[in-house]
């Protein structure tokens, strides 16, 4: 399932934690971000890594610094090393989600 982040200190948790994650920037009243939800949830389903949401409307000098957000909804691959690696297409889709998790992970394991 899909996670709830309630502060900027807990995004900083999830990205210093030393495990890989996937954190989606959103805003409630974003049509995009209500069209990618209920797909968002199916990808929380089957992976096999933390998956959160993080409401950035409110946060938004925060999540434009420190989660690649400059629009919503922002999907971001958290790596091990702490690197946030932003997902860039607009295909938002439970395969196109997992093939961006094991590029980006994957990369960094070799």
């Amino acid at each position: 399932a899909v996670k709830n982040l309630e502060s900027n200190d807990a995004t900083k948790e999830v990205v210093a934690s030393g495990k890989p994650a996937v954190i989606a920037v959103y805003a409630p009243w974003c049509q995009f971000c209500q069209g990618m939800e209920e797909e968002f949830g199916k990808f929380a389903e089957q992976a096999d890594i933390d998956v959160y949401k993080f409401r950035g409307d409110e946060e938004r000098e925060y999540v434009q610094a420190e989660l690649n957000t400059e629009s919503f909804p922002t999907v971001n691959v958290v790596k091990a090393d702490g690197t946030v690696v932003k997902y860039d297409s607009e295909v938002r889709t439970v395969e196109a989600f997992n093939k961006f998790v094991e590029e980006t992970i994957g990369a960094g394991v070799n």
